[in-house]
């Protein structure tokens, strides 16, 4: 009954795995020529304006490539449908249900507590050694968290 669903499952991750690693796979180049041409321009602006305000240029430089690449991908998150209509819904008191979890499944949570001996002990290993880029990859994600939720929340007047 669930051997299709996980071969679909699988199926997905794996086509996914293989779009994303395509991905990658082309844009190495681009941020290879990126990184040279940033040596370039820094090189140039070195010598142009001298050490401090040549670094400040590159520096401002990338700061305004960062700033569109994040403006790019927030408007490719936004839906493309009508925005102008703003619904508000009545706030509940009780937290909505969308259905139940699938590790609510007695067989997923037999293969997870399985696996879980094995696998803990490599990701610990893992982590430990790379525990500043996991550091660093947590203060990313909470920090772009962080930016959506405060940019999605409705203002509301304070109350007195």
């Amino acid at each position: 009954m669930f051997a299709s669903l996980f071969k679909r499952a699988e199926a997905s991750v794996e086509n996914t795995l293989g779009e994303l690693g395509n991905r990658v796979l082309i844009g190495i180049p681009f941020i290879v020529a990126l990184g040279f041409a940033a040596a370039s321009f820094s090189s140039y602006a070195n010598r142009t304006y001298g050490p401090e305000i040549g670094n400040l240029i590159v520096a401002g430089g990338f700061v305004l490539l960062g700033f569109v690449v994040a403006l790019v991908v927030k408007f490719r998150k936004r839906p493309s449908g009508p925005t102008s209509e703003v619904r508000e819904e009545p706030a509940s008191e009780e937290p909505q249900s969308t259905g139940p979890s699938f590790l609510e499944d007695d067989k997923v949570m037999s293969i997870v507590s399985a696996a879980a001996p094995i696998v803990l002990p490599a990701m610990l290993r893992t982590a430990s050694k790379n525990w500043p880029l996991i550091l660093a990859a947590a203060a990313g994600l909470y920090v772009f968290s962080r930016s959506e939720s405060v940019g999605s929340a409705p203002q509301s007047p304070p109350q007195v």
